[in-house]
């Protein structure tokens, strides 16, 4: 019997021993399972946090600063804005000048041929200089002056002071609106640059280019180059330096229909000497 007893003790020890071991291992696994855990979570709760700390930080050091999205959508709203103000700021300042029914019946301009009519009072300007020989306009605006008579036919030759490029600018033909005075009806654009030379009819807010030519009109030296336009109701001449450089038609909206001759430049210094205006 007591052999037997003894044999049963150390198996009882042993299999208490192994578990107890057992018990310790699952104890171990858990802690290092529940510690891993733990700190794989612990950067995502910090960078969380920080996010969600981030803008009160920003709000109460700089208030003028806000989130990029925020950025992005402020920037388009004001750059759409500027843009409208732009268009509409450029539409309105490039709205042709007519002159007054009144001034027109009333003027002492029954003369139909007219030389160096350089006196303010013979237009109706904006941004344009006149002097006993010629007219500037401003580099800094853009700049319209309409000569006050009307013509049906009109010829007009002047000289234009190119330094070493021709100027940009452009000699309009405007036909007034019937039924509303102070609107053009239609309106053919001669627009002249240092490499080129078109002409554009304009009629109820849509324009179509009618003709355009490439050409060099720059100088080597300072020149008074001389240009003459005939408009003779259906159709246009052109000479540059006492060369025919373009003929094309004239819109039909303007055949049999008085025209008031005006000259616009866009921020370009031009200056106009020896005009002389003849028509009917």
């Amino acid at each position: 019997m007591i052999s037997e007893e003894s044999e049963i003790k150390p198996k009882r020890i042993r299999i208490q021993s192994g578990a107890m071991l057992f018990v310790c291992i699952i104890l171990v696994s858990a802690f290092l399972v529940y510690w891993i855990q733990s700190h794989q979570q612990e950067p995502s709760v910090s960078s969380a946090a920080h996010v969600h700390a981030l803008p009160a930080v920003v709000n109460n050091s700089s208030p003028s600063v806000v989130e990029p999205d925020d950025i992005d959508l402020q920037t388009d709203h004001v750059t759409s804005a500027s843009s409208s103000d732009l268009v509409l700021t450029q539409t309105a300042s490039r709205k042709p000048l007519l002159p007054d029914l009144d001034t027109v019946k009333e003027g002492e301009l029954e003369s139909t041929s007219w030389q160096n009519p350089f006196y303010k009072l013979f237009w109706k300007s904006r941004g344009w200089q006149f002097t006993e020989d010629g007219m500037e306009s401003a580099a800094d605006q853009l700049s319209v002056a309409t000569f006050i008579r009307p013509y049906q036919k009109i010829s007009v030759s002047f000289r234009v002071q190119v330094e070493k490029k021709f100027p940009d600018f452009e000699l309009q033909l405007l036909t007034r609106h019937p039924d509303h005075p102070d609107q053009v009806l239609v309106s053919s654009v001669i627009h002249f640059q240092n490499d080129a030379v078109s002409v554009t009819e304009t009629a109820k807010n849509t324009s179509q280019e009618l003709k355009r030519i490439k050409l060099d009109l720059s100088r080597p030296e300072p020149e008074a180059v001389p240009v003459r336009l005939v408009g003779t109701g259906n159709r246009f001449v052109l000479s540059i330096g006492r060369r025919r450089v373009l003929t094309c038609a004239q819109p039909a909206l303007q055949s049999g229909k008085e025209c008031f001759l005006c000259f616009l430049t866009n921020r370009q210094h031009v200056k106009l000497t020896s005009l002389r205006i003849e028509g009917e």
